[in-house]
């Protein structure tokens, strides 16, 4: 861990790891704090990442993000280097509790949530249930639920990744066996073109840190298991979809809606049902990326979400980019 992520790469100065204290329970965060320079500051900044990720997910807009006000981004329980009280924990609705734990333990009262891929299936309930912690909500390429009728536009890659933890067990073997057939370097190798729209974006500081992220993950049997229960209860809410939809209605926050048309995993039928859904939404599509702009391009995702947060309107406003 880093007192300061700028020994590692200078654009994430002021960036340091830190752990905090739930109850007894550790729990491993990017902390920044917000600017220094007199200007007022903003509410909170609140990072969730996504399935198989951590908090260092987001380091490559940190630093800019601070400039508005301080930010947090913790490790989820089962990811990262936040080991899981127990197995269920990393589900769904325990891990949207631990977020309003997490902001509670760290005096939190109102925050902007950016939340990407599962985050963002978390930071919806967290929404839908909290609207008074949640000031504003940037949902980037959410896991959450589109039309069943558009199940065959998902691509192959997607359905043979996500399909087994569907049946009982058979996610926890092949995932298993994968992890301990291939080296991490060669899971980051399959797993960055799945992922991102164009790899090459990727800076090579911030793929070192992914690919020690992974190797930790090989060396830590509960990060298996956390990643296991985690993606089994993912695809039962993109089965079971009442509550998720539910909670999308339930949403009073001001709301920003970011999708990578590359995305391999969060299709266009997502995106284009969820704009249906909820018009009063704001919609920025981003041209030739995949699952996770703030990675493949972070001065894109900072263009738009802080002109957004500073009273911009993005410039695709409904969904005819998306479904293009």
């Amino acid at each position: 861990m880093y007192e300061d992520w700028g020994e590692r790469a200078e654009r994430w100065a002021g960036i340091r790891s830190e752990v905090v204290d739930m109850r007894g329970w550790s729990v491993h965060l990017l902390r920044a704090d917000g600017p220094s320079d007199g200007r007022s500051v903003g509410p909170v900044q609140l990072l969730v990442h996504g399935l198989g990720g951590a908090a260092t997910n987001w380091l490559e807009v940190i630093p800019a993000l601070a400039k508005l006000g301080p930010v947090v981004a913790p490790d989820l329980p089962g990811f990262g280097r936040t080991q899981p009280r127990r197995s269920k924990a990393t589900r769904i609705r325990a891990n949207a509790g631990f977020l309003r734990a997490f902001a509670t333990t760290l005096g939190i009262e109102r925050a902007i949530v950016h939340a990407n891929s599962m985050g963002g299936l978390l930071a919806t309930f967290l929404a839908a249930k909290h609207p008074d912690l949640v000031e504003r909500l940037v949902l980037l390429d959410p896991a959450l639920p589109g039309p069943r009728r558009q199940l065959y536009r998902l691509s192959r890659q997607t359905l043979l990744t996500f399909a087994p933890f569907a049946v009982p067990r058979l996610g926890r073997v092949l995932l298993g066996r994968m992890y301990a057939s291939r080296t991490a370097e060669q899971l980051w190798q399959a797993n960055q073109f799945f992922v991102h729209g164009d790899p090459s974006r990727i800076r090579p500081e911030l793929a070192q840190v992914v690919l020690d992220n992974i190797r930790m993950g090989q060396q830590m049997p509960w990060r298996l298991e956390g990643l296991v229960t985690a993606a089994e209860s993912v695809i039962a809410s993109q089965i079971g979809t009442r509550q998720a939809w539910r909670a999308v209605d339930a949403i009073t926050a001001p709301t920003l809606l970011l999708w990578g048309d590359r995305d391999q995993l969060i299709g266009r039928p997502v995106v284009d049902g969820l704009v249906a859904r909820r018009p009063d939404w704001d919609l920025h599509v981003f041209e030739g990326a995949g699952h996770a702009a703030q990675m493949e391009v972070p001065d894109d995702y900072l263009d738009v979400v802080v002109g957004w947060l500073e009273g911009d309107r993005p410039a695709a406003r409904d969904t005819d980019r998306a479904s293009a």
